[in-house]
């Protein structure tokens, strides 16, 4: 499965990414920003690969002009809610605008194909970047699931689509 927008194309994960992945994942750069921060395995890597692999998770590798620059899911998709996250393969795109258009794909499939409620999303609290990035597309946080360590985020379609509205134009010209 392939969704294309914003120039940007998002590829259902399979088995052959997933020694990428776990590369990305193992780096200092992505690492750093998780909640889970131990050494993923070969082994570890498969376990994972074969609980996602099914309608509750979607993982894709985002590509920008025919290179994969990171990894968006949304996961554990109950009753039209799911836990949504995103990380980029490394430092090189960081302070660009893939992120931005990563993003803008993405939730328009959750929202638009998906029709999911609303996701969340748990973000380090020392990850600025994230958290910045969060409320630009119109993330809320729960202060009541809000700790010192992780940032709680709940993001509806039509806070969303709001606030992304001008992005999405400046990103279409």
């Amino acid at each position: 499965m392939k969704i294309k927008n914003y120039n940007i194309s998002l590829e259902r994960v399979d088995k052959n990414h997933l020694e990428m992945l776990r590369n990305w994942r193992n780096s200092e750069f992505v690492s750093s920003k998780m909640l889970y921060t131990d050494f993923i395995t070969e082994e570890m890597q498969q376990k994972w690969f074969e609980t996602i692999n099914n309608n509750q998770n979607y993982y894709f590798v985002a590509n920008y002009n025919n290179v994969s620059v990171g990894l968006i899911n949304v996961k554990n998709i109950i009753d039209n809610v799911g836990e949504g996250g995103i990380y980029l393969a490394s430092s090189d795109f960081e302070n660009t605008d893939i992120v931005a258009r990563i993003v803008l794909c993405f939730n328009d499939y959750i929202f638009d194909d998906l029709k999911l409620d609303h996701i969340y999303s748990q973000v380090k609290a020392t990850n600025q970047k994230a958290i910045s990035s969060s409320i630009a597309q119109g993330c809320i946080k729960n202060e009541e699931k809000s700790t010192d360590e992780v940032v709680f985020f709940i993001l509806k379609p039509e806070n969303y689509r709001k606030k992304t509205l001008k992005i999405k134009e400046i990103l279409n010209r």
